[in-house]
């Protein structure tokens, strides 16, 4: 099975598999386990936050799940429906109908057109002018920019990000993983890629349900033209 693959929830997910969910209301993942499998609902211990005090999303919130699997995590987007008691207190979430692989410390990464403004920071944190520029890739750990200038591996920059959808304004610290020559464009451009510093969790979690749409989108299309 291929990284990003999908495979049927049936064959991943079992009663006691370990859950991680990111509800936008908290700013970290919250464990859980699947305690019962019914039909299109999964029955799952309530989770606690760091204090111990359970954590209970808005009926209909959309939430992306991980299970870790050998060598590398399920990843798929529930609907968190209820609560209950049966007989600890558990959620009762939707149950996907696939799920996707993805590969240890890796995000699922795709294409993307947005407007970028940088400011490159020198050793001391203070800022450089404006450079305007546009995202040519994106992932919930970073993305990739054009820019007409090498900029050093390790280097650091504020990267401003406007009218992501279902994200908003993102104004984050990157630092630079990797700087290559667009052979095809010319001399003078290279695609700079950014590893996020400061993106807090919420807005992960936000930029990962926005990845995650444009891919069903896509699929959706895809499935449409056969």
């Amino acid at each position: 099975m291929r990284k990003g693959e999908r495979k049927p929830a049936d064959m991943v997910l079992k009663i006691g598999a370990r859950l991680t969910f990111f509800p936008l209301s908290t700013e970290n993942g919250v464990a859980s386990r699947v305690e019962d499998i019914s039909g299109n609902k999964l029955m799952v211990a309530m989770p606690v936050d760091e204090k111990g005090v359970p954590v209970l999303p808005m009926p209909g919130e959309d939430m992306v799940c991980r299970m870790a699997g050998e060598g590398c995590y399920y990843q798929f987007r529930t609907v968190y429906l209820d609560k209950g008691k049966a007989p600890i207190p558990v959620w009762f979430v939707r149950k996907p109908e696939f799920v996707e692989k993805v590969q240890n410390r890796e995000f699922v990464r795709i294409s993307v057109d947005y407007p970028v403004i940088l400011r490159p920071l020198d050793e001391n944190g203070a800022m450089g002018g404006m450079i305007f520029t546009k995202a040519v890739d994106i992932s919930g750990g970073g993305l990739a920019v054009m820019n007409e200038t090498m900029l050093p591996l390790g280097s650091k920059a504020v990267l401003e990000l406007d009218n992501i959808p279902g994200v908003g304004m993102l104004r984050i610290t990157g630092k630079v993983v990797r700087c290559v020559k667009v052979a095809a464009a010319g001399d003078n451009v290279f695609h700079v890629g950014f590893q996020f510093l400061d993106l807090s969790r919420q807005h992960q979690n936000r930029l990962v349900k926005f990845i995650f749409d444009i891919q069903r989108q896509s699929l959706a299309k895809g499935i449409g033209k056969k």
